[in-house]
């Protein structure tokens, strides 16, 4: 077993190394430095330049990553591009944690579970969540959701112009979606829309914490929780109906007593959080699923069929190899709690110090040939575990079970449209997509 010493002298060793070796896409980064000038501006800049390949056409860049510097220590982050390394990070649940995510999520809604590192409380928190969002009512969420949809697609295509489905159906559907299951929602679904997407922004992008981020997030909690007061004031308002949605069941749940220890603030951040996790995930699913659907005709041609028969495990084979191609979340970000040898063992193995931003890079890992079999080929045989879409250990996405179900059902009934085309690409708000104009018909 290599000695801590050992490990440091290792990945000096490796990090020499790696400077030696280097595509273009790495060479303009060491550029960057090799221009001196002061050290934070240069670290700055060097970030942005790895946020702008991560957020852009990273799989040039990712292929780099894992041919020359597979564990690349940067001054702000380390970038872990194989699969094995990635899966290694996401195991690990007490060495590299979700701390990033806590004071974002508790400034806005409180400190929900996926903010939360492995502890009784999460464990509480966890297990809550079990109880109301259970795996027996995905067919409800089906028919929910089917129905939303399809009654959108009727309407939209009436006129043969091009239209807009990122605010009339992606982000609608799980709006509604928010609504009719989980048991929240605003006076119009325009204003559920700002408040997910503020908060989102703030609590998985702002990396830097920009105040100017972090201030609508804020503005979002609070309307939140006053329209969650409200509705909480109308569920137990004398002669109130007890409804079976989440919301409905966290009430219940409360009834227990201290057995259950939820009180209203645990109700408000579990409802706050499943919502503001579901809106724009599902939406920018959908509109890069189908704009790489789009790219592959062969591919397009196999959705449409399977939509038109039906075959919703077909259909979601296909929605999920093509979000492969371009997923809703390129990476995962921990950090670590403790001095850790990452790839012991491995030619590259590499000392990360305690306190360090990691970037765990899912879709690198996806496109790792090492584990993925000709991973450039669009293909409906793989694994399930070759897929990274909702991460894995104990901090997966928890509505995965819903996505699953959700996105490919928001796809069908735009596939059942006869001669589905894009009238250009998608246009994005930031990472969020914000347009995307179809044409159907002749």
């Amino acid at each position: 077993m290599a000695t801590i010493e050992n490990s440091l002298n290792i990945t000096a060793a490796n990090d020499v190394s790696a400077q030696n070796s280097a595509g273009p896409i790495l060479q303009a980064f060491d550029a960057i430095a090799a221009k001196g000038g002061d050290l934070k501006e240069v670290a700055v800049k060097q970030f942005q330049f790895i946020m702008s390949h991560i957020r852009g056409d990273g799989l040039p860049f990712f292929e780099e990553l894992r041919d020359f510097r597979p564990i690349f220590r940067t001054p702000m982050a380390t970038l872990v591009s194989r699969f094995r390394d990635v899966e290694e990070i996401l195991h690990r649940e007490t060495i590299f944690t979700v701390s990033r995510y806590l004071p974002r999520m508790t400034g806005v809604i409180g400190p929900f579970v996926l903010s939360q590192d492995i502890t009784p409380r999460y464990d509480h928190d966890v297990s809550v969540m079990h109880l109301v969002v259970r795996r027996e009512d995905l067919l409800r969420v089906k028919n929910i959701v089917a129905a939303v949809a399809d009654e959108i697609v009727s309407n939209l295509f009436q006129t043969g112009e091009p239209v807009d489905i990122v605010q009339t159906l992606t982000r609608k559907v799980p709006v509604r979606l928010a609504d009719e299951y989980y048991g929240f929602s605003a006076a119009v679904d325009s204003q559920m829309m700002v408040w997910a997407r503020a908060c989102f922004r703030e609590f998985f992008i702002n990396l830097l914490d920009d105040p100017a981020v972090r201030a609508p997030a804020v503005s979002a909690g609070a309307e939140m929780r006053e329209r969650f007061n409200t509705l909480l004031a109308e569920r137990r308002a004398p002669g109130a109906v007890a409804k079976d949605d989440v919301f409905g069941r966290l009430l219940q749940l409360q009834s227990a007593g201290e057995v259950a220890g939820l009180d209203d603030e645990g109700i408000y951040r579990a409802l706050m959080g499943l919502f503001i996790g579901m809106v724009e995930t599902t939406s920018q699913a959908v509109v890069q699923s189908l704009a790489i659907l789009f790219s592959k005709p062969d591919a397009l041609a196999s959705a449409v069929s399977a939509a038109k028969a039906n075959d919703d495990e077909g259909l979601a084979r296909l929605v999920f190899e093509a979000l492969r191609f371009a997923p809703i979340n390129p990476m995962i970000v921990r950090v670590t709690q403790e001095d850790y040898l990452l790839a012991a063992g491995e030619p590259h193995q590499t000392l990360i110090p305690k306190g360090t931003m990691v970037f765990a890079l899912s879709w690198s890992a996806m496109f790792d040939p090492h584990v993925v079999a000709a991973p450039q080929e669009f293909r409906l045989d793989r694994p399930a575990n070759n897929y990274l879409h909702f991460a894995t250990g104990m901090h997966a996405c928890f509505g995965r079970y819903i996505s699953q179900i959700q996105i490919p059902q928001i796809i069908k009934p735009l596939l059942k449209r006869a001669n589905l085309r894009p009238a250009g690409p998608p246009a994005y708000d930031g990472a969020f997509p914000d347009s995307f104009k179809l044409v159907a018909g002749s």
